[in-house]
């Protein structure tokens, strides 16, 4: 018996067809499936762009700079008067100071301390002589200062002596002048002679009727004479400088007698306080101890300025002078209380009316990742050209600004970076 075929071949074409029906639609269904997550990408991506260019034509820009709360701090030397030079550097950059902290020593301090520790002196000395004459003059102060007006007498005496003794040396010197003066004019004489006598022998050997020799022995005599002359003219000179030394030597001894003149009157004065205790004397001596206190804190406070303080708690941001260096016009440092960092933005003239304190802010930097917020806490009231500019050449490089400041919420990203410029968006 033969066998017959499963499929006749009008079957085999039906299965072909059904096959090809079958993978027709799968395919189908695979396209329309990956063109539909395409065309929802496409729109989303779309839809988001439109919301962030919503975001960003509803913001307002502005290019700004970072600064520490405060602005930055220029630590200036002392006032007038005072050195501007530093000794000792208490601090480096990157440090944090508080207030009041010392950050500088000039190198007029040793000299302050000096004058500080003798006015000290001083107020202390005028706080024992007040007491002193409250408690009353003992026989011994009364004695003991008798016996310094008689030791203040004796110099007196001593400086009178001195004083006769610098005018003799003065007389003298006077009359040695004028006798060099009087010995410069004969020589000035001799040299006129000698010279008219060379001058008439010279004419006379020119003309043949004296001999070289008599010529030449006028012409030593013309030189010699007029050499003499000349030291005479130094002698008188050397004569006046000792006539005005001895002057002044006199002067001083008059000065010295009259010192010692007004130490006796000191001394007699003294003795008639320590001898009587009155209540003008207490508050004569009351009154200098005043004087001495007001010296030593006039004293105390110069000693203070020749160190220099740090005024608010705050980060060492820039060191412009060093030890043993004079302080420009830069100052000794900057300072910067860079805990809350401020952003100062400049917002253009016609945008800024749409801005009021407590406005959001967004800022970005490629110094930082990511970006920082804030918000407006205030807003200039001076319209002027922009300070902070861009590199971009499509951005705006010379506009009217008002400056706003915005708070960061979060300052420890940027704490090292004042000054940096960054681009600000804040909501209107």
């Amino acid at each position: 018996m033969t066998s017959k075929p499963l499929l006749t071949s009008s079957g085999t074409k039906l299965v072909a067809i059904v096959s090809a029906l079958a993978l027709a639609l799968a395919g189908g269904g695979t396209y329309i499936a990956t063109t539909m997550s395409s065309n929802a990408k496409s729109k989303e991506a779309e839809l988001a762009a439109q919301e962030s260019k919503k975001e960003e034509v509803g913001s307002i820009g502005a290019l700004g700079r970072l600064e520490p709360a405060g602005e930055i701090f220029k630590i200036a030397p002392p006032a007038v008067g005072f050195s501007s030079r530093i000794e000792k550097l208490l601090v480096k950059e990157g440090d944090k100071v508080k207030p009041g902290q010392p950050i500088a020593v000039m190198d007029s301090y040793q000299s302050l301390l000096a004058s500080a520790k003798q006015a000290e002196a001083s107020m202390f000395e005028a706080q024992s002589n007040l007491e002193n004459v409250r408690a009353g003059a003992k026989s011994g102060d009364i004695g003991a200062q008798r016996a310094a007006i008689g030791t203040e007498q004796a110099q007196g005496i001593q400086a009178e002596a001195e004083v006769r003794r610098a005018q003799a040396d003065y007389q003298s010197a006077g009359l040695e002048l004028e006798k060099v003066k009087a010995a410069a004019i004969k020589l000035e004489a001799e040299r006129k002679n000698a010279e008219w006598d060379f001058t008439k022998y010279s004419e006379l050997y020119n003309k043949g009727a004296v001999s070289e020799s008599e010529w030449r022995k006028r012409e030593l005599a013309f030189t010699s004479t007029k050499q003499e002359a000349a030291q005479g003219l130094k002698v008188i000179a050397q004569a006046e400088k000792l006539q005005q030394q001895r002057g002044d030597g006199v002067a001083q001894a008059q000065a010295g007698v009259q010192k010692a003149i007004a130490r006796v009157a000191g001394q007699n004065q003294l003795l008639g306080s320590v001898s009587e205790v009155r209540p003008t004397d207490v508050k004569r001596f009351e009154a200098l101890l005043m004087v001495a206190q007001a010296n030593f804190d006039k004293a105390k406070i110069e000693l203070e300025k020749a160190v220099v303080k740090s005024p608010i708690p705050a980060t060492v941001l820039k060191i412009h002078a060093k030890d043993n260096e004079s302080v420009g016009t830069t100052g000794i440092m900057d300072l910067g209380a860079t805990d809350q960092m401020y952003v100062v933005a400049e917002v253009d003239e016609n945008s800024i009316s749409k801005i009021s304190v407590g406005s959001r802010a967004i800022v970005k930097s490629d110094a930082f990742q990511g970006e920082l917020s804030g918000k407006v806490e205030r807003i200039g009231s001076q319209v002027r050209k922009n300070a902070v500019t861009s590199s971009d050449p499509s951005d705006k490089q010379d506009v009217r600004v008002v400056e706003v400041k915005i708070r960061l919420d979060d300052s420890k990203p940027v704490q090292r970076l004042t000054n940096l410029q960054v681009k600000v968006s804040i909501q209107p």
